[in-house]
């Protein structure tokens, strides 16, 4: 070609090879579409809720953040336009369903599918893990796993294989455990990204149920400050009413000690207020972590 710069003009040079040499860098237009999920790598997450917590609360609640604010419990992880959830089991599939219309009616925004059994699937095994299916590059999967048997727990090649079946590039995967152990949720940092572990918690004023999302205890992000979120639920008109905000306790008098004093009251001001002994909100306030006690005491 006539405006190659190869040091051998008889041998062609590639096309993609000559366009990139040609372009200068300040107008080069990033890549898009399947171009970017090919280079994006995968994503993998993993929730771990008790008994006491609603798996279809939980699913409702990531599902709208990621779809409307970009985030899995205050950690950004991008706006998530399409979003696959693999329910655990058809009456929760069918629940999903309803309640999810109330932010997404688009065929290809969040779509709920329920088991390609009649039975709960178990994801432990090679039958149960090819029922999932894999997702296009730039989708979401999200996928509940149902309770395991107590006498047959999660080990640490089921981990690996379940993360593998849920894998894929370009592909944000966010797997929900029901009613782990605790061994078996110390697993979950070595096979994920990063593992979340949900509980209840007491609810603030005018909301029915609260629960609370933290990352793992010795996890990357627990050390680097990353604050526990609260989902405080409520119904009204038939609808999911969710307040979400950092959380610095389960406790709710705790969580309003920390919000006073940050909003710069002395601790004579909060006892007045509240009733306690300004002892007693000292107590409570020290026994946070270091990196919220820090600024209010």
């Amino acid at each position: 070609m006539s405006n190659s710069n190869h040091s051998e003009p008889s041998t062609p040079t590639p096309l993609a090879l000559s366009q990139k040499k040609e372009t200068p860098a300040s107008t080069r237009t990033p890549p898009t579409g399947a171009a970017l999920a090919v280079a994006a790598p995968p994503r993998c997450y993993a929730l771990s809720l008790p008994p006491t917590v609603s798996c279809t609360l939980a699913i409702f609640g990531l599902a709208q953040d990621l779809h409307i604010h970009g985030t899995l419990y205050g950690l950004p992880v991008g706006t998530q336009t399409v979003i696959r959830i693999r329910a655990a089991d058809h009456a929760s599939a069918r629940e999903l369903k309803r309640h999810l219309q109330q932010f997404s009616d688009k065929e290809d925004g969040v779509t709920v599918l329920g088991p390609k059994t009649s039975t709960p699937p178990d994801y432990r095994s090679p039958e149960g893990r090819a029922l999932i299916g894999k997702v296009k590059p730039l989708e979401t999967l999200v996928v509940a796993v149902p309770p395991a048997h107590k006498k047959v727990r999660w080990s640490d090649a089921d981990l690996n294989a379940f993360k593998e079946a849920i894998e894929s590039e370009g592909v944000l995967s966010i797997a929900v455990f029901q009613a782990l152990s605790k061994d078996e949720e110390l697993l979950l940092p070595t096979y994920f990204d990063a593992a979340f572990t949900v509980s209840c918690c007491e609810p603030d004023e005018d909301f029915a149920s609260a629960y609370m999302a933290a990352p793992m205890v010795g996890s990357l992000l627990a050390a680097t400050g990353h604050k526990p979120q609260i989902e405080n639920i409520r119904m009204a008109g038939g609808h999911i009413e969710r307040q979400c905000q950092p959380c610095v306790s389960s406790d709710k008098l705790t969580r309003e000690m920390y919000r006073m004093r940050e909003e710069g009251r002395s601790m004579a001001e909060i006892s007045d207020k509240l009733g306690f002994d300004k002892s007693t909100i000292s107590r409570r306030l020290s026994a946070l972590p270091y990196h919220l006690r820090r600024h209010c005491i």
